[in-house]
């Protein structure tokens, strides 16, 4: 059992991060206040349908420095990576379904330990690492999957790199920590933040929803209860900045009589009515006419996902000069009945 009692650290002069929410991958940062016996990392997200990514694993590495990859990277205290590979192809090597976890430590790769992958492309996850005197203790979804005893100082850990085929809703450092008046590292309780809920139902089409200050960022989402009617064409949801569209979500539905085939374009404007390159890739189409759907956006660094029923669908990122802090309204326009809307900020 571990003590409650605090290694030497080196603090930055930084603010206390104890949480971050809503990472655009790659993610590396500084871990404010180190890690030490008693303190957890706590990642939560999903892992992105097999369609959704061409990388089938991903990676979380407590290192100890700045360098994550390349032929003079720095130490990595944890290296976490689950594999999705379940068949082997013609240039995807073997097939690896297997969690995989290792150090590396002067310039080498140690031994890997090898575990039954406990996660699912397109499930959502979240993730433990407790830090213990002699080894990490980590668990997924409150079940715990294995022990890895340290092979570096745990206080010569610095940053948190994450990278691969999921999406991250947050991070989280278990217990935040500050400095106290004496200069040393403290224990300091979270600072409550006041979530604010706006929910609008059955409004009329076209919807327009202006939005504070300070645009459609991160941890913000919106969730639209819609049902395209069984006439329905076309509609639309967007994130606008006055007249221009900095995330413009199109559902063109089908029309076998007309020959008209499914399509979901993502764009964005530039100068009011010049419109940039069409992003039309999809998986699945996941809208039918007559029937109520979920569609939730939320809000990113510099990107917003769109998920459809409870599952991930795409990722739009932001054009070059787009900044979602500017964005001052949501609308939706087209065939559709809005049940009910919900923005989280």
């Amino acid at each position: 059992m571990y003590k409650e009692k605090f290694c030497p650290l080196n603090i930055w002069d930084a603010p206390v991060h104890w949480t971050r929410k809503n990472l655009d991958l790659p993610f590396v940062s500084s871990i404010v206040g180190g890690l030490f016996a008693g303190r957890a990392v706590v990642v939560s997200g999903m892992v992105l349908p097999g369609f959704a990514s061409d990388r089938k694993k991903f990676d979380i590495d407590l290192c100890c420095g700045l360098l994550i990859d390349g032929d003079h990277m720095d130490n990595k205290a944890l290296h976490f990576n689950p594999r999705f590979e379940a068949k082997a192809g013609w240039f995807s090597g073997p097939a690896d379904d297997k969690l995989v976890i290792n150090s590396f430590v002067s310039g080498q790769w140690g031994a890997e330990e090898r575990f039954d992958n406990p996660f699912k492309e397109g499930e959502p996850f979240q993730i433990r690492l407790l830090v213990l005197e002699k080894y990490f203790k980590i668990s997924a979804g409150g079940k715990h999957v294995c022990d890895f005893p340290h092979r570096v100082p745990v206080e010569t850990i610095r940053t948190i790199s994450i990278k691969g085929n999921i999406r991250v809703d947050y991070v989280e450092f278990q217990p935040p920590i500050g400095i106290g008046a004496d200069g040393k590292p403290t224990i300091v309780a979270p600072t409550p933040k006041q979530e604010v809920i706006t929910q609008i139902d059955k409004p009329s089409i076209p919807f327009i929803l202006p939005l504070l200050p300070g645009g459609f960022v991160s941890p913000q989402s919106a969730r639209f209860t819609i049902t395209p009617f069984l006439s329905a064409e076309r509609f639309t949801i967007n994130l606008m900045c006055k007249e221009e569209y900095l995330f413009h979500f199109r559902v063109d539905m089908p029309n076998p009589s007309l020959k008209i085939k499914p399509g979901i374009i993502r764009n964005s404007s530039k100068n009011g009515v010049k419109w940039q390159t069409e992003e039309r890739t999809f998986a699945t189409f996941p809208f039918s006419k007559g029937i109520t759907h979920d569609v939730v956006f939320t809000a990113y660094g510099k990107s917003v996902t769109v998920d459809v029923d409870g599952a991930p669908f795409v990722k739009f990122v932001y054009r070059d000069g787009d900044d979602p802090a500017n964005i001052d309204a949501i609308t939706v326009r087209g065939d559709v009945l809005v049940h009910r809307f919900v923005h989280k900020g």
